[in-house]
């Protein structure tokens, strides 16, 4: 025998509120189909549910037992409710998100723990790895979206790519660093300075080699120190007179933490703007909200970089145009 949910569901508001009347506008139902239901339920169980219908109604032992179930079914009806109101709204789920070691430590780590304070249902997972192996991990379905340098991929099939920085690298060094305090920084200087260098699968590795060697600094073939750690490379930055390469964005979040500084010194491309990337089949409201906070996080976060940078290179931003390439300077011998 087969018991309509929805019937219990129904039975527990007529005993919960003593009256088929007041239970059919809670119900948004009317009276007589509530006391048909009630009648072809006693038929079809073979007993009584009611012991009297006069207000207030009084339930018989069975009707009692029945009407726990509906207040349970009901319960869990509502839970699902609201379940499915969070995740409409983007509010409740699960997100695995991916970034490069130094997006993970310094901004993607940061913007989740913010707004995972503003959306405490959704779960994040994050992972860190170089930009190919993100991409892959993206298209294969492992990843929901990924922070990478985004014109390498612009226009691949199914894929979103929003670019949100301009992209340009800077050179940073320890704050107190004897090249501050030098009036002209030249290319013999650079050359004869230690450097740390990143990761060797990671496009950052290149383009410092790339950038530094078109401008001229030489001696970078072996660097005094190599890490694919965003931490290490961070704490020997800090604790000794080493240079390294970092994009805009990273290095202004060095500054803004303190103890580090950029050299007032523009490097010569690649530049790689740095966006987001999705896949059209994975969009669901909850990831619809993330990108939707997150650009506007990198936005806000693009704009200060820029002011920082600027601001160590003596200029304001109103002085500069807003393009984010980086004027290659020539540099004295």
């Amino acid at each position: 025998m087969t018991i309509d949910p929805k019937h219990l569901v129904q039975l527990a508001e007529i005993i919960d509120h003593g009256s088929f009347t007041e239970a059919a506008v809670r119900l948004n139902t009317s009276q007589p189909a509530l006391s048909r239901m009630a009648r072809e339920l006693e038929a079809r169980l073979g007993a009584p549910v009611f012991a009297s219908r006069r207000n207030p109604v009084t339930p018989t032992a069975l009707g009692r037992e029945l009407a726990e179930y509906g207040r349970s079914i009901r319960a869990a009806t509502e839970h699902v409710s609201r379940l499915a109101e969070k995740v409409v709204a983007g509010e409740q789920g699960e997100l695995t998100i991916g970034a490069p070691p130094f997006h993970s430590e310094r901004i993607a780590s940061r913007f989740v723990a913010r707004w995972l304070g503003q959306h405490p249902d959704v779960r994040v997972v994050l992972h860190s790895d170089y930009a190919p192996a993100l991409l892959k991990g993206l298209i294969d379905g492992d990843l929901d979206l990924i922070l990478a340098p985004v014109e390498v991929i612009e226009g691949a099939q199914s894929l979103i790519v929003e670019r949100l920085t301009q992209g340009p690298n800077v050179i940073v060094c320890r704050a107190g660093h004897p090249l501050l305090a030098t009036a002209q920084i030249t290319v013999s200087m650079l050359s004869q300075a230690r450097w740390i260098s990143h990761g060797r699968d990671s496009l950052l590795h290149r383009d410092m080699r790339l950038a530094l060697t078109t401008a001229g600094i030489e001696h970078i073939a072996l660097p005094s120190f190599e890490s694919s750690s965003a931490g290490a490379i961070r704490t020997v930055l800090g604790a000794s007179d080493m240079l390294t390469v970092l994009p805009e964005l990273i290095a202004a979040e060095f500054v803004e933490a303190g103890g580090y500084a950029i050299l007032p010194l523009d490097l010569p491309g690649p530049h790689r703007p740095v966006g987001y990337i999705t896949h059209e089949a994975r969009q669901t409201p909850t990831l619809r909200v993330f990108r939707r906070d997150l650009r506007e996080e990198f936005i806000a976060a693009d704009r200060r970089a820029r002011q920082i940078r600027l601001a160590a290179f003596g200029q304001s931003a109103a002085g500069r145009p807003d393009d984010g390439a980086g004027i290659v300077s020539k540099l004295p011998r």
